[in-house]
């Protein structure tokens, strides 16, 4: 099922926001308890696609990563897995893994986010290479520098909003000025 390449499973740990620019994030983790994780920034409307994969919400009407599992299911083509599989110009570029009813395995570029959708509505593996995993910041210091970067949970958002509280319950209206 597996590409050839020598790869780990992932899977995705948490939609996340960069803090700097509040650009989406998704971070991957290792399968099976590996401490390694992948950031990779996606767009708006690729990380609501896959928030709504993840939370298997369906509208009326199919939007375009629905529409292309549908258009996949109805010719009986399914997506075997997905590879992250290159990292060039700090661009991520993946592959998705299909099948069609003769059993021959046929691969199509992707971009990560649009891979990374398809996989979690299709319920399949998500695999990245390990040259790409060893191409990621991986000393202490810029994993430690990377997490500061983002918020990842909710629990992060809320202990972020509860500090701000204190400081501005800390603050004297007559220090802001005539703001």
């Amino acid at each position: 099922m597996k590409s050839d390449k020598k790869s780990r499973e992932m899977t995705i740990a948490a939609i996340a926001s960069d803090t700097r620019n509040m650009q989406p994030v998704v971070v991957l983790k290792e399968k099976g308890g590996g401490e390694r994780e992948l950031y990779i920034w996606i767009g708006p409307v690729e990380a609501m696609a896959l928030q709504r994969a993840i939370n298997k919400e369906v509208f009326q009407r199919p939007l375009t990563h629905e529409l292309l599992r549908n258009i996949l299911e109805k010719s009986s083509v399914r997506i075997e897995h997905i590879e992250i599989d290159d990292l060039k110009d700090h661009t991520y570029y993946a592959t998705i893994y299909l099948k069609g009813p003769d059993e021959k395995l046929v691969t199509v570029d992707a971009r990560p986010s649009d891979s990374l959708v398809l996989a979690t509505w299709s319920g399949v593996p998500i695999f990245v290479s390990e040259r790409v995993i060893e191409g990621m910041a991986q000393t202490e210091e810029e994993i430690t520098a990377a997490r500061q970067k983002i918020i990842l949970t909710q629990e992060d958002i809320e202990q972020t909003d509860e500090e701000l509280t204190r400081i501005l319950e800390r603050m004297n209206p007559d220090d802001l000025g005539n703001a």
